[in-house]
C-alpha cells in the first residue's frame, strides 16, 4: 500500500508573494511527480528543466546509471500538499486584525512600515515580540499541526518561523521544518529562525546575513533562487500571436505595469505621467486586490492620451509579460524574478520600505533596470529604452537572460521532497509515541485555547514572608507524599 507524503505551506497573505511562492513549489512538486513514470525522482528535476532532445540523452545516462532495475516498479511517489495562511485561519485577536494591515500600511505610509522593518531587525526585540504573539497562535498551530500531519513543514513567511518551531518542539515531533526565503538582499532576522531542518535562499548576499549568525549551522543553508511559477519555464508562442490574443495594438510597444498584490508602487501616478509624455505606447496595468485603485484607473481610462487595458488580479502573468517590451513595477522579488525569466527590463516606480530597499540594489547592480525617482524621471526611461533600435533596451534583455533562475523552483521542491521519511518508513505520526500521547495530555491543544503569558512576580513580593510561608509549606506537603 502506497503511502501518501504530506507538506505543508506556512503563509500569510501579506501582499501576493508568499502565496504565489508557495503555489509555484506545489506545482512544481506535482510536475516533478508526474515523471515518476520515466525517471526516479532523483532525477526528476534535472528531467523536467531541459528540451526533449536532451531528456532523451538523460534517459539514456539514468539507464545506464540503474542498470537492470524496472523504473515501472518503482513506488510513484503520492504528495498531499496543504498551504495555509496561518495568521487568518489559527490566530486570535488582535493579531489577525493586525497582520491585515500591511496592505495599507503599504499603499499609504511605506515608510512608517520600514521604520517597523528596521526596529525589529533584532534578535531582542524580535524575541520580544514573539513572546508577545505566542499567546495568539501557538495554540492554533498545534491544532493545525495535529490535524494536518504534516511530513514536512514548509514556512514562506518570516513571522511564523520562530514560533512554529516552538510549536513543534511542544508536540515533541521531529517533523522537518524547511524555510524558503522569498527576500532577495533585504532579509529579515526573524527568516532565520535557530533550529530548522534546512534553509533555502535566493542569492549569495542572503547567504552571507545567514553565516552572520554564528548560532546557525552553515551546512543547513543552500542558494537555490527564488520559486516562480513553473509556466514561466515552458515555451510560448511568438510575441506578436501573444498581443494578437490580448487585444492588443500590433505595432506599438506595450509597457506593462504591476504594482503587487495589493496594487501599490505609484501605478496612479505613473499611468497618468506617461499619458501625459504622449509616449508612443501601449499600456497593461495590473491593479493587483486594490479595488480602490482599479475603479480609479477605469474612470480615468477615457482621458488618457495613451491606449490602456486595466486589469485586476490575475493569473496570467506569463502571458502578459512575455507581450510586453519594458514593465514599470514596485520592487517585489517575485515579480523581479518572473520579468528576468522572461528577458524583461525593468523601471523600478518604488519600493516598500526595509524590506524591499536591497531588491532595488540587485536590479541597479546586475544592469536589468533602474529606480525611477519620480515620475519624470520613467518618462525619460522608457523614452529611452523604447526609442527605434534602442541598445539599451538589447543590453538589458541580454543581462537580465543571464541573471534569470527560471527553474529554480524545480531544485526548491526537489529539496524539500529530500526531507520527506524514505520510501516504507512510516510517518512520525504513525509512531506509538505519539499514538500513546495524542490520546493523553496533547488533546488539550486541539481546540485553540489562548493561554495566559507567564508574568514574573516583583522581586519584593517573592522575597515577602508570605511567599516564604507558602514555599515552606509546599516542601512539606511534597516530604509528607513521598513517606505515604
Amino acid at each position: 500500500m502506497q503511502t501518501e507524503r504530506t507538506i505543508l505551506f506556512l503563509i500569510a497573505d501579506t501582499g501576493a508573494g508568499h502565496r504565489s511562492a508557495a503555489n509555484a513549489i506545489s506545482s512544481a512538486i506535482r510536475i516533478i511527480s508526474r515523471q515518476k513514470q520515466c525517471f526516479s525522482c532523483a532525477y526528476t528535476a534535472q528531467f523536467v528543466t531541459v528540451s526533449p532532445a536532451e531528456q532523451s540523452k538523460q534517459a539514456e545516462q539514468v539507464s545506464q546509471e540503474v542498470g537492470d532495475t524496472d523504473l515501472s516498479q518503482l513506488p510513484p511517489p503520492a504528495y498531499h500538499i496543504e498551504i495555509v495562511d496561518v495568521f487568518r485561519e489559527y490566530s486570535r485577536f488582535p493579531l489577525r486584525e493586525a497582520v491585515r494591515l500591511y496592505g495599507p500600511a503599504i499603499r499609504y505610509n511605506p515608510k512608517l512600515y520600514g521604520e517597523f522593518f528596521h526596529l525589529f531587525d533584532h534578535e531582542e526585540r524580535l524575541a520580544t515580540a514573539s513572546s508577545l504573539a505566542t499567546p495568539l497562535i501557538l495554540n492554533g498551530l498545534l491544532r493545525l499541526f495535529s490535524t494536518v500531519q504534516p511530513d514536512v513543514i514548509v514556512s514562506v513567511h518570516p513571522l511564523l518561523n520562530y514560533i512554529s518551531i516552538r510549536a513543534l518542539h511542544e508536540l515533541g515531533l521531529s517533523i522537518p521544518f524547511v524555510t524558503v526565503v522569498t527576500d532577495l538582499i533585504s532579509v529579515h532576522h526573524s527568516w532565520f529562525a535557530p533550529g530548522a531542518s534546512g534553509y533555502i535562499v535566493p542569492t549569495d548576499q542572503a547567504k552571507q546575513l545567514y553565516l552572520k549568525r554564528k548560532e546557525l549551522d552553515p551546512a543547513l543553508v543552500r542558494v537555490l533562487g527564488m520559486p516562480i511559477d513553473p509556466k514561466f519555464t515552458q515555451p510560448v508562442t511568438s510575441k506578436a500571436s501573444l498581443r494578437e490574443r490580448l487585444g492588443l495594438e500590433p505595432g506599438l510597444p506595450v509597457v506593462l505595469l504591476v504594482g503587487g498584490g495589493d496594487g501599490a508602487g505609484k501605478l496612479l501616478t505613473a499611468v497618468r505621467a506617461i499619458s501625459q509624455a504622449r509616449l508612443p505606447v501601449q499600456l497593461i496595468v495590473v491593479a493587483g486586490r486594490n479595488r480602490r485603485l482599479y475603479t480609479r484607473l477605469q474612470r480615468a481610462r477615457s482621458s488618457l492620451h495613451v491606449p490602456a487595458q486595466i486589469l485586476g488580479f490575475v493569473d496570467n502573468m506569463p502571458d502578459l509579460m512575455h507581450a510586453c517590451d519594458v514593465i514599470v513595477t514596485k520592487a517585489g522579488p517575485g515579480t523581479i524574478c518572473e520579468a528576468l525569466a522572461c528577458g524583461l527590463p525593468i523601471v523600478l516606480s518604488g519600493y516598500v520600505s526595509g524590506q524591499e530597499e536591497g531588491n532595488v540594489e540587485f536590479v541597479e547592480q546586475n544592469n536589468v533596470g533602474v529606480l525611477a525617482h519620480n515620475p519624470l524621471e520613467l518618462v525619460d526611461e522608457l523614452r529611452r529604452l523604447l526609442a527605434p533600435g534602442s541598445p539599451e533596451l538589447r543590453k538589458r534583455q541580454q543581462h537580465a537572460r543571464r541573471v534569470s533562475q527560471p527553474y529554480a523552483v524545480f531544485d526548491i521542491a526537489q529539496c524539500i521532497l529530500s526531507y520527506l521519511p524514505a520510501h516504507g518508513e512510516p510517518s512520525v505520526w504513525q509512531s506509538y509515541e505519539w499514538r500513546d500521547r495524542r490520546l493523553t495530555s496533547r488533546l488539550r491543544f486541539l481546540p485553540i485555547r489562548v493561554r495566559r503569558p507567564h508574568r514574573r512576580l516583583p522581586r519584593k513580593l517573592w522575597n515577602s514572608p508570605l511567599m516564604r510561608r507558602l514555599a515552606h509549606l509546599r516542601v512539606r506537603h511534597k516530604a509528607k507524599n513521598r513517606r505515604h
